[in-house]
């Protein structure tokens, strides 16, 4: 029997599998379309694009890709290559630009518009942890703890990520590994609370 085991991603061989991953553990809140395929523009494919040496996988022991825990180490500087390097990539046809009227249904839903102008912007969370299995036996605080390490060797002194804010379990979870919601204002006082935006709240943890 194959024993699961956590390693570096591969761009070789790994890109295909982690996006079956994100696609398969999307949560239920967004898995319709456009909003799957969107999606894969902003929690997937530019970390593993970009930065694949501060992300890492869960092997289920055949070299395929169960789970994940994508990231980077400067929020800013990535934000940056973001919009100069993947955002002119994009096949419009999959994601048309902010402001564009499009026919295709639910494109024009207010989450789906926002999350269009995301791709293109770079607006980003540091990291993402799509798991298949990773509620087994630790691996996802394996995972996370691997990022940690990466990041902080990279001379990070903090991580945040973004998470839909009604997924408690999520929550609970992030929470236990030590992350705090932002005590910041990030909807400029629409919901009444601290690091809320819409249907995200961010987390943040310092190393």
């Amino acid at each position: 029997m194959s024993k699961l085991f956590i390693r570096p991603y591969d761009p070789s061989r790994d890109f295909d599998h982690g996006l079956h991953v994100f696609f398969a553990t999307i949560d239920p809140g967004l898995d319709y379309e456009p909003a799957r395929t969107i999606g894969s523009y902003l929690w997937y494919k530019p970390h593993v694009s970009l930065t694949p040496s501060t992300c890492f996988v869960l092997d289920d022991g055949t070299g395929r890709v169960v789970g994940y825990c994508i990231g980077c180490t400067d929020t800013t500087t990535f934000a940056q290559r973001w919009r100069d390097e993947f955002a002119p990539t994009v096949d419009p046809a999959k994601v048309p630009r902010p402001g564009e009227k499009c026919d295709v249904e639910g494109m024009e839903k207010d989450d789906v518009k926002g999350f269009r102008h995301a791709v293109y912007n770079g607006e980003c969370s540091m990291l993402h942890e799509w798991p298949e299995v990773l509620g087994r036996k630790g691996y996802g605080r394996k995972l996370i703890e691997a990022f940690f390490e990466r990041v902080k060797r990279n001379g990070a002194d903090g991580v945040h990520l973004d998470m839909v804010r009604h997924n408690v379990n999520a929550r609970a979870f992030y929470e236990r590994i030590g992350f705090q919601i932002c005590p910041h204002v990030l909807d400029r006082g629409a919901s009444g609370e601290t690091g809320v935006n819409g249907i995200v709240a961010t987390l943040v943890k310092t190393l």
